[in-house]
């Protein structure tokens, strides 16, 4: 049976868009390329390219000396939409052998001097396995949940308590649990990692709960680049943030709203901030 690429197989897919992502951010793919990564036949490989060229004819041409398909420079995209992460992860090299492994911003490779990609080394901040499945499993099943939580609020001794979870909240930095707080009588946000413990949920939340209107409600948040800047560190601002006529907006859910803020490092109105969790100490 002859090699013949079906476009619409996940498979092929997957190898078309490998050859797009490759031609976009190396300038370049091979045969081997397609082989080494997916374990396919040389002759698959080459139905693979011939197949990409015939849907994006303008994107690649054939470099006949050095036997390898080159990315134009105004080359336009059909497969996918160019994301730097693919790049970092796809292409550049783990152990400096040919740039196709799939090195981890947390990995190992981060930590060499030589390493071409690095990130933030923020500390672990999670729940137990049982805690995340106990509260996963309350969301999901709408049912009560009874924790021990750590709260910072200082109102109340940290202890035992009984929510009734609705939904998870990702603040920028750490996992929330959105949960009617039966003691208090309102919606509120648990931080998941201060969870320390749960019984397995077994019975079913109230059927007259209020609706979370802070959760089920959107917000438009206008930001504009701080007066206080210069007109040319505006500008820059501006176009960092993809502002639009010199302002950013962004759909956020009420209940999201101090969070989005605080994460951009914009101070909410009438919130009070709690001071830093934590303090650098010189060696």
């Amino acid at each position: 049976m002859a090699n013949t690429t079906n476009p619409e197989a996940w498979a092929a897919q997957e190898r078309l868009r490998f050859i797009e992502r490759s031609l976009w951010w190396r300038g370049q793919v091979k045969r081997k390329d397609l082989r080494e990564l997916f374990g396919i036949s040389l002759a698959q490989a080459s139905s693979d390219l011939q197949r990409y060229q015939e849907t994006n004819p303008t994107a690649a041409r054939y470099d006949l000396k050095a036997k390898t398909y080159r990315g134009e420079p105004g080359m336009t995209c059909v497969y996918h939409a160019p994301q730097l992460e693919d790049a970092l992860s796809l292409f550049l090299p783990d152990h400096g052998e040919g740039g196709l492994g799939r090195p981890s911003l947390a990995g190992s490779t981060s930590h060499r001097p030589e390493a071409r990609v690095a990130g933030v080394a923020l500390p672990v901040r999670k729940a137990t396995p049982s805690v995340e499945r106990a509260a996963f499993y309350a969301v999901w099943a709408n049912l009560r949940l009874h924790l021990d939580y750590g709260s910072l609020s200082g109102r109340r001794e940290k202890g035992w308590r009984h929510i009734v979870p609705r939904a998870f909240a990702h603040d920028g930095y750490r996992w929330h649990l959105r949960a009617w707080c039966e003691e208090n009588g309102e919606f509120r946000d648990f931080v998941l990692s201060r969870i320390r413990e749960t019984s397995w949920p077994a019975e079913e939340a109230p059927a007259d709960l209020p609706q979370d209107l802070e959760w089920e409600t959107f917000d438009e948040l206008v930001l504009a680049p701080n007066p206080v800047l210069t007109e040319q560190q505006k500008e820059s601002v501006a176009w960092d943030f993809g502002m639009v006529d010199g302002l950013l907006r962004l759909r956020v859910r009420r209940a999201m709203k101090n969070y989005t803020l605080m994460h951009l490092r914009v101070p909410p109105d009438g919130m009070n901030v709690l001071p830093p969790l934590l303090a650098a100490v010189s060696n």
